[in-house]
């Protein structure tokens, strides 16, 4: 699992979801969170208590989550079902942001890290946001699937060029950008 939304959503909306898909909460074995933000590791605390599930995080985010017994750095494998993942450490929205990596289907799992023109979103230097996202860049991906879409596409997923475009298009708001 990916991401744990706020402390009420596994309860409110996971665990029901997963009963309509005829699957057990018990059947999560890790939730890698791919950020510190509360709107994302909330829930960790219930899915811990809940289920079997590990709790990852990157190391440097790591002291929002107290139930996390993981800590991510950059380039580890993750195992989310049958599928692996490779860690990429984006800083830029916060600390230890990072996205999840599919080489095998050109996957790529951002979470928060495209800010497009939310770019108040950027918590830290703009040069590193970008330097970041620069690095995503050099990725070949072909499904993108992001927590929040902003601007230039208000979508969650972006296929094909979509993707480059979505970097793009963070990088040029956050040039402009007076933070």
């Amino acid at each position: 699992m990916v991401d744990a939304g706020f402390e009420a959503t596994p309860i409110d909306c996971l665990f029901p979801f997963l009963k309509e898909l005829g699957r057990s909460p018990d059947e999560i074995e890790l939730l890698v969170n791919t950020h510190r933000d509360r709107d994302h590791v909330e829930g960790s605390k219930i899915i811990k208590e809940k289920t079997r599930a590990n709790v990852a995080i990157h190391e440097l985010d790591a002291d929002a989550v107290e139930v996390a017994n993981i800590r991510l750095r950059d380039g580890h494998i993750v195992e989310l079902g049958d599928r692996r993942f490779r860690v990429i450490h984006v800083p830029g929205h916060t600390p230890g942001n990072i996205c999840l990596y599919q080489e095998e289907n050109q996957l790529l799992i951002t979470g928060d890290t495209l800010c497009g023109e939310a770019v108040n979103l950027i918590r830290m230097n703009k040069d590193i946001y970008i330097n970041s996202i620069k690095r995503l860049l050099q990725l070949d991906v072909e499904t993108l699937i992001q927590s929040h879409p902003h601007e230039p596409f208000r979508k969650a997923v972006l296929v094909g060029e979509e993707t480059k475009e979505g970097m793009r298009a963070s990088i040029a708001y956050a040039e402009k950008a007076r933070i």
